[in-house]
């Protein structure tokens, strides 16, 4: 869905923006109680701002806004102090995904529609002269590598109380290169802060995949080496990156490669999974980290609220974002300072009709082999006996919602059963008739209920790490034994509801194990940036983006009922919407699984080679 945006750091955004990073002889001022500031506390949290010899930008909020400068920073005065890296460290995080980006991202795929046509999903998009992804990611590298060097020079008394930071700027740095990574393959590796001189590099050659995810892993390594595990984190410091964030990320980048070069008959791609593996094994038996299932309180909506947990009460058990141990790394957000991306009950976020058939129900069985499916004859038909996880991440029809994008519309947790939609009915007129959705579906995950809302955003969390070790298990040795899904997958479906997954379950009902374990991958985290790079990293884009994108069941349905009888909807033969047709959409296998350079970036470097077909 399209979101709406309610936080205070416009200037903040507006002063990045404007930064002019050529320009090394101008710095800012900042207090010396700014220095002081925990970005991560919420507790004393305001803007500042400084501008030192290489320009970076480093800025925060404040209820009380006060520019006048008490203390003036240049590069020899800077970097002095565990504070000072700190504080230049701070910068980093505000690189991490944002719900937005995510949406971005889950669009190009075909589990969700936008209501704008989206080329990247239909294989008509082009190489452009820019790309976000391109500038924000060499950004980061960049200010990262800065970073990095002053730790490693600084002096002997420092050097170890600064390792943390420097640690926290190689895995960001590792993050930036495999954001450039999982779109354009191999890319320029850039190791210093460059200046004028270093034409090498400036106008350098793009390295190889291998010698990229090399370069990251090594980045991984030492941060890992370095940073604490989650419970070492000091209260006020909670949300900065912790060794299981960093081997969360070195899981996620070694099963992405591995299984690239697996299905593209590429050798060596085992030692890649080894390193998922390992890396997730650790995790997990680092005892860290946990799934959150509240149903003891929450019902069987524990899963749904466990995406919005608040400083503030957000749902009947009044549990906050401290009930938690599942989230390993989150973009930190504060209602009052730093306010939630809001998600949009206008913005035509749309889950498709294959997104919502992967749903299985609660026997373990996909709906076409269940005896338990109750088949789709009525609008809420199709959500009986199913995984929970489906009834949590979509709206079931005529069912009460509190879309939390605006005063009136939000929960009164005094009062938790009145305002928002309470005419279920012509509530969800609105959304089938393509105000809010156009497949009939609409999702709401991550759908907060409270206006102004503190719920984090979770960038890696537990659920993934235990899929990571289950998919690498499996591509590794081509089985997974009933122990290794017990100790994973099973986790999730005891969450959701459903039996559990065997060998047996499996040869004795017709089913495929590397089917099961993608679909549990495809259900738990959709809507968390990770379909577009799946079916890419299996290389099945050529056979799933080619599809229909359709919607719900029309005839005899919809079709029956008295206020849809003029409506006019495009149908296929079995009676379902279909909203793209398989007609416009297309995949160049030899093309679109890697995305066009920006074409300046071709122009200012003419060693740069565009990527196949572009």
């Amino acid at each position: 869905m399209k979101r709406t945006y309610f936080h205070n750091y416009k200037d903040f955004h507006e002063l990045k923006r404007n930064g002019n990073p050529q320009d090394e002889n101008k710095y800012m001022n900042v207090s010396s109680e700014d220095i002081k500031m925990n970005y991560f506390g919420m507790r004393k949290i305001f803007y500042f701002t400084f501008f030192i010899f290489l320009c970076f930008l480093f800025y925060s909020c404040e209820k009380s806004l006060d520019l006048v400068p008490q203390t003036t920073f240049s590069e020899s005065t800077f970097f002095k102090t565990t504070d000072q890296y700190k504080l230049f460290t701070n910068q980093f995080y505000l690189s991490l995904p944002t719900t937005t980006y995510d949406l971005t991202r889950d669009s190009y795929a075909d589990l969700t529609m936008t209501k704008t046509t989206n080329t990247v999903s239909n294989g008509s998009y082009v190489a452009t002269p820019t790309s976000d992804t391109w500038t924000s990611s060499y950004q980061t590298i960049r200010n990262t590598t800065y970073l990095i060097g002053k730790g490693v020079n600084a002096s002997s008394d420092l050097k170890d109380q600064v390792a943390i930071y420097v640690a926290e700027a190689e895995f960001f740095r590792a993050l930036a290169y495999f954001n450039l990574f999982r779109d354009f393959g191999g890319v320029p590796i850039i190791d210093k802060v460059l200046t004028l001189g270093d034409k090498d590099l400036l106008y350098g050659p793009r390295n190889s995949r291998q010698e990229v995810v090399d370069y990251i892993m090594k980045d991984l390594d030492d941060a890992i080496s370095v940073l604490p595990v989650e419970s070492a984190i000091a209260s006020d410091d909670k949300g900065r990156v912790s060794k299981g964030a960093a081997l969360a990320l070195e899981a996620r980048i070694a099963l992405f490669e591995g299984t690239w070069d697996e299905f593209r008959g590429i050798t060596g791609y085992q030692t890649l999974l080894d390193k998922a593996i390992n890396a997730s094994n650790q995790i997990i038996s680092s005892g860290e980290y946990e799934l959150f299932d509240r149903r003891d309180v929450l019902g069987n909506e524990s899963w749904r609220y466990f995406f919005f947990l608040d400083i503030k009460k957000s749902n009947f058990g009044n549990l906050t974002k401290t009930d938690q141990k599942e989230n390993i790394l989150v973009n930190r957000y504060d209602g009052t300072i730093r306010g939630v991306p809001q998600n949009s009950f206008t913005g035509g976020d749309c889950p498709t009709l294959k997104f919502a058939d992967m749903f299985l129900c609660t026997d373990g069985l996909p709906i076409d082999k269940s005896p338990l499916f109750q088949g789709k004859l009525t609008n809420t038909s199709e959500y009986i006996n199913r995984d929970l996880r489906m009834t949590n991440t979509m709206v079931v029809p005529y069912t009460q919602a509190w879309p939390g994008f605006m005063a009136s519309t939000c929960r009164d947790w005094n009062n938790p059963y009145a305002s928002g939609y309470p005419d279920g009915n012509a509530y969800h007129n609105i959304v089938t008739l393509g105000m809010a959705t156009l497949t009939g579906y609409m999702d709401k995950k991550g759908v907060g209920e409270i206006f102004m809302p503190s719920y984090d955003l979770p960038v890696i969390r537990y659920a993934e790490v235990l899929l990571i070790n289950a998919e690498a298990l499996f591509e590794k040795n081509s089985s997974i034994t009933d122990a290794q899904l017990d100790l994973t997958i099973n986790k999730l479906r005891f969450r959701a509801g459903v039996a559990a997954l065997s060998n047996a379950f499996v040869t004795s009902n017709g089913l495929d194990m590397r089917t099961e374990i993608r679909r549990e991958r495809n259900v738990e985290l959709f809507k968390e940036q990770q379909r577009w790079d799946d079916i890419r990293r299996w290389k099945t884009a050529e056979t799933e983006l080619t599809q229909s994108m359709r919607g719900v069941l029309w005839t005899g349905t919809y079709k029956t009922s008295p206020e849809y009888s003029n409506v006019i909807v495009n149908l296929d033969a079995d009676g379902y919407l279909v909203v793209e047709d398989a007609s416009i959409r297309k995949f160049d296998p030899d093309k679109n699984y890697l995305m066009p350079l920006p074409t300046r970036q071709l122009l200012l470097n003419p060693q740069l080679e565009q990527n196949p077909g572009w």
